[in-house]
């Protein structure tokens, strides 16, 4: 299902959409969620979760800042870095550690991180264009 941009309209399609997605991208993965609040990117997260085998139900880790899910051969670990500034030591946060570990990493608010990004990571935009409807686009 590779796609450039997707609409989804129900919350149920955007669950859809990241469990599709799921198999689209292999281990050691770092995809990359931007948008407003409220846009679908958690609820993305959900659908992508239970694509990878999870059996429980992802939640924000707004401010918690990482939720980490064994996915069965595989483990993903959700960011948020929704509230963190310029200032945070991000040295102590050990993001970078977790961009290499080989496991899955999604990372909601990625303008948050004054670090590098892998060149590979892989960038959706997620859109509220009204209606209860939201575009999904893939960033090249």
């Amino acid at each position: 299902m590779t796609f450039d941009s997707t609409l989804c309209a129900t919350r149920h399609e955007m669950l859809l959409l990241g469990e599709k997605m799921a198999a689209e991208f292999p281990p050691n993965s770092v995809i990359l969620l931007s948008g407003d609040l409220g846009s679908g990117k958690t609820t993305w997260v959900k659908g992508f979760a239970h694509g990878l085998g999870f059996a429980g139900e992802a939640t924000s880790p707004t401010f918690a800042l990482v939720h980490e899910y064994n996915c069965g051969t595989s483990a993903l670990h959700h960011w948020d870095l929704y509230r963190l500034n310029a200032s945070t030591d991000w040295n102590v946060l050990e993001l970078e550690d977790h961009l290499a570990s080989g496991q899955y990493v999604v990372v909601e608010w990625p303008e948050h991180f004054t670090g590098k990004w892998p060149v590979d990571a892989i960038h959706l935009k997620f859109e509220d264009i009204g209606n209860d409807q939201h575009q999904v686009t893939r960033q090249k």
